[in-house]
């Protein structure tokens, strides 16, 4: 029952996300894709990458290698110019449902008597929303600047192991967070990111991330990303900590004209 019930708050917690999705992106509509850049389009993301994080346990440090895996759903909620309000140009709202994966890398410390053995598996599912600002322009290596912000609300799903100790959590997660879209050619962009994750449970900690992401459109349907993103560090317990980590992967993204 302690399993089930987790599993079943996720499964209301997805229906609940899809429906506000649907509900919202009805008030975006247009022929084609105006806009450029990723901000203001239709598309589903599938991303995969290596995670590489450095932990401290008690002055023994450690490296450990992982994995982060990611599936979204982007839609407009309204698009500058292009929906329901058409006077507004230069802002524009986009709504996500997203589930995040991620998978720690197997850290086990021999070189001192209190040993840590550590491991986690969690997955995420929620939505999200992005309010940006679009600025046109038409030079010939910048078409558009579009500042943005977010915020996320998820329920999370988590195996955590220390010590050979197992806990199973399942919590809510939230986060926000901004950044900067540059639109360097119709269908290339640039854009750094900064995020703040937070939860409702004790002893899970917080964290900060800053990256990067590099996206080119071949088409409107097709698109191809790289992406890298630091992990400023997260502290678990007195003598252990996740003091640094680094994310590099990609992104393959399918667009859909609206």
């Amino acid at each position: 029952m302690l399993i089930f019930s987790p599993i079943m708050n996720m499964k209301k917690f997805f229906l609940l996300a899809v429906s506000v999705l649907i509900a919202g992106s009805g008030f975006a509509w247009s022929k084609k894709s105006e806009n450029t850049g990723n901000l203001g389009r239709t598309y589903i993301s599938v991303e995969g990458g290596a995670s590489f994080n450095r932990y401290n346990n008690a002055g023994s440090k450690q490296d450990v290698t992982g994995a982060t895996a990611s599936l979204v759903v982007n839609a407009p909620i309204f698009k500058p110019g292009v929906n329901t309000f058409k006077k507004i140009g230069w802002l524009g709202l986009d709504g996500n449902l997203f589930f995040d994966y991620n998978y720690s890398g197997d850290y086990n410390n021999n070189a001192l008597a209190n040993t840590k053995k550590f491991l986690y598996n969690e997955g995420t599912i929620g939505v999200q929303l992005t309010p940006y600002l679009n600025f046109e322009f038409d030079f010939v290596f910048l078409k558009a600047i579009k500042p943005f912000a977010y915020g996320r609300f998820g329920y999370t799903l988590s195996r955590y192991s220390l010590d050979d100790g197992n806990t199973n959590p399942g919590y809510l997660s939230y986060g926000f967070g901004g950044g900067v879209e540059f639109v360097l050619l119709d269908s290339l962009s640039f854009t750094p990111v900064w995020k703040w994750y937070g939860n409702a449970k004790d002893g899970i900690p917080c964290y900060q991330t800053a990256g990067v992401e590099l996206t080119y459109w071949f088409t409107d349907q097709f698109c191809a990303a790289l992406f890298w993103s630091h992990n400023f560090g997260q502290r678990y317990a007195d003598d252990f900590e996740l003091q640094h980590g680094d994310i590099f992967g990609a992104k393959l993204k399918i667009g859909f004209l609206r």
